[in-house]
């Protein structure tokens, strides 16, 4: 085996493995910024297996940009471990189908993410009130954090998927 030696007779081997390389990276640039979940470009996209009769509806509505999109990751890491137990639609808030949601909900303002859960928003945990609006506690990023924490969101899905 001849070791590689820089020069014009290598050149030629040499740029066939920069370009294959750099291709191989714009490609994985291609696919994590425009077909993961959380950061599709459509306005409404359903996530999940295929529902089965009787399955919980959530309706997601977010702004579908950083610093929302990896909430949103975890939001559908919660909702895949259900299965076809939970049906979920996304909707962008800054698409025309979603600023249709929106109005159709009664939502209004800068809001960066609500869920709502079998047509609500609002559901109890423990006995007390708590609503899936903004970021969960303890992920604020400056802008406000909501009254829901993952846990919260875990024992809603649970409970209505085990009745």
């Amino acid at each position: 085996m001849t070791p590689y030696r820089p020069g014009p007779a290598n050149s030629a081997k040499r740029r066939i493995p920069l370009r294959m390389h750099l291709a191989a990276h714009i490609c994985l640039l291609f696919l994590l910024s425009g077909c993961s979940p959380g950061s599709t470009p459509a306005s409404k996209s359903s996530a999940g297996p295929t529902a089965v009769p009787g399955a919980v509806e959530v309706e997601i509505i977010a702004l579908n940009h950083p610093p929302m999109q990896p909430i949103l990751a975890q939001v559908d890491g919660y909702m895949w471990q259900f299965g076809n137990r939970v049906h979920v639609t996304r909707y962008d808030f800054d698409t025309p189908e979603g600023a249709q949601f929106a109005e159709k909900k009664g939502l209004s303002g800068h809001i960066p993410m609500v869920i709502f859960i079998n047509g609500s928003q609002t559901h109890t945990v423990d006995g007390h009130p708590v609503t899936f609006e903004d970021f969960p506690q303890g992920q604020d990023i400056g802008m406000g954090a909501g009254s829901w924490t993952w846990a919260d969101l875990n024992a809603v899905l649970k409970q209505l998927t085990t009745k």
